[in-house]
């Protein structure tokens, strides 16, 4: 008898994905799956695919869609704990791009580089590097951070204020749709605006549309300098009104952050990039505002180690993460908000002072938690959940995306339009789509 499950037939599924890509098809049992899928989505994979082109990606969708199973894109799996789990009426296949890491195309002179979907931030800032240049994102777990995983999901580091985002960067894409097709937006040149939109359309749709395959960004010289200066603060709110200050005075740092991380002390931390002269000259100019500011205490140049760190705890990775989210607000907002954040007990947070983003973490939440959270932040700020345990989300039935607004028409109709079979990642964005 043929196994089957949700109606698709595993044995003929596997059959035709071996013919399609050999020994790089996995079990999606939880020996193989478990380093990639979160254990809280309750089902693992049938299977785990590892596909080394965009051909052998289009003809695993094809195989997919013809047996009635889903497909959820993967680069390392570390933004999979953010959303839904996929929905239960298919069962999924994680398609993993950990093959696909070819640098295509670089031209240094045109500042233009054109990669493999799967290629992780860091190989790639390696590249750059021997051409004294360098793609400036900034994200957490650059080792880990796949340049796919990182469209998706629009990801940015402290540096957005400074650079922008993916969604400013990328110049060019290629992806698999429904039924296979391979389709491409933009180009591999700056002022080649050609389906511009498209790039657009696939940043930050956490691969519910289609499966990227070929990423064309713009890449920047390297800088000459570049210096991280913190100052112990008596509250981490105190550090955001120094630093919301920081931000709109003539200096003009690359970020600005208002901390208690990694040990609970509030720190105001400042990141100066630039040409030597000018950093030397912005961190004069910074000890001498922030003293003016009411923060006497001694400046500290952290070092690399303790500036990674700083930005990777950030990503939440590890599994024993109960609770993370992410508060999106108005700059304005964030002295108040992290204020109100600190009449909670034991919560690790770091505000971006120049853009209003709060990343927070609790090491031992509880469900009322969840809506205090809420309540601290203003009422038109949005509330990510990156990271939350079922059992604490389950009790106040927690919208994982935070509040749907109009906009969630506009995704269910694209979704709909984009993908009518519901095949990548089905039930994992905004309002289970």
């Amino acid at each position: 008898m043929r196994q089957e499950y949700g109606g698709v037939e595993i044995q003929q599924l596997h059959e035709r994905l071996l013919g399609i890509l050999g020994e790089h098809v996995l079990p999606g049992d939880e020996r193989i799956a478990r380093s990639l899928v979160p254990a809280d989505w309750g089902r693992w994979p049938v299977f785990v695919v590892q596909p080394g082109s965009a051909a052998e990606v289009a003809a695993v969708v094809r195989a997919a869609e013809e047996f009635g199973s889903a497909v959820v894109p993967c680069g390392s799996g570390s933004r999979l704990f953010t959303g839904y789990p996929p929905a239960e009426d298919k069962p999924y296949i994680v398609v993993q791009t950990a093959r696909m890491r070819r640098v295509i195309d670089y031209q240094p002179d045109d500042l233009t580089v054109t990669c493999d979907s799967g290629v992780t931030l860091e190989a790639l800032q390696e590249t750059l590097a021997a051409k004294q240049q360098f793609l400036p994102l900034d994200c957490p777990v650059p080792e880990r951070t796949t340049l796919g995983g990182l469209v998706s999901t629009n990801s940015t580091g402290f540096s957005r204020p400074a650079y922008g985002t993916p969604r400013d960067l990328l110049i060019g894409l290629k992806a698999v749709m429904t039924s296979g097709v391979e389709i491409k937006g933009g180009g591999k040149v700056v002022k080649n605006v050609a389906g511009y939109d498209v790039c657009k359309l696939f940043t930050g749709a956490w691969g519910t549309l289609g499966i990227l395959t070929e990423l064309t960004f713009k890449v920047r010289p390297m800088n000459e300098a570049e210096r991280t200066v913190a100052w112990d603060a008596p509250s981490v709110s105190m550090a955001a009104e120094i630093g919301l200050q920081l931000f709109h005075s003539k200096i003009r740092p690359a970020y600005v952050l208002a901390t208690n991380e990694p040990e609970g002390r509030p720190a105001l931390v400042t990141g100066l990039h630039g040409i030597a002269i000018r950093v030397l000259w912005q961190q004069e100019q910074l000890e001498r505002l922030v003293k003016e500011l009411g923060l006497h205490s001694a400046p500290i140049v952290l070092g690399e180690m303790e500036t990674s760190y700083l930005r990777d705890v950030q990503a939440r990775v590890h599994r024993g993460v109960r609770l993370a989210a992410r508060i999106s607000c108005l700059p304005t907002d964030v002295p108040s908000t992290v204020r109100n954040l600190e009449l909670l007990p034991s919560l690790l947070m770091t505000a971006q002072c120049s853009v209003g983003a709060i990343n927070v973490a609790a090491p031992s939440p509880d469900p009322a938690l969840t809506l205090s959270l809420r309540s601290a932040a203003p009422a038109n700020a949005q509330l990510l959940w990156t990271r939350i345990d079922p059992s604490l989300a389950r009790p106040q039935k927690l919208s994982l995306w935070g509040e749907t607004g109009q906009t969630t028409q506009l995704h269910r109709s694209l979704k709909q339009s984009l993908d009518p079979m519901r095949t990548f990642s089905p039930g994992r964005f905004v309002g289970g789509l």
